[in-house]
């Protein structure tokens, strides 16, 4: 049993679930927390994809990004992973 890459759409998420749910006899968590819990997934593969970028980003730099610079480097980042992920720009911080 793995995870469930693909989770661009929560109620193919929700489906699967249920499936493993019928497959271990077990209950179905209900939609709503399901999509809750997809959209805060994918916030949290985009701050770890802009983490990353940023890191890259700056190590690329070599010396020439203040560290006044690295947020605004990570928000730029950050903006772009999200737009990637169908987050919109609208997520908290």
């Amino acid at each position: 049993m793995g995870r469930i890459a693909d989770i661009r759409c929560s109620a193919d998420v929700w489906r699967e679930l249920r499936r493993r749910a019928r497959r271990f006899g077990t209950t179905t968590p209900c939609y709503e927390s399901v999509r809750k819990l997809v959209i805060a997934e994918r916030e949290r593969r985009a701050r770890l994809l802009a983490t990353i970028a940023t890191v890259l980003e700056v190590a690329a730099a070599r010396g020439r990004v203040l560290p006044e610079q690295v947020e605004w480097v990570y928000r730029r980042r950050l903006a772009v992973s999200r737009t990637k992920r169908d987050l919109g720009e609208h997520q908290p911080p």
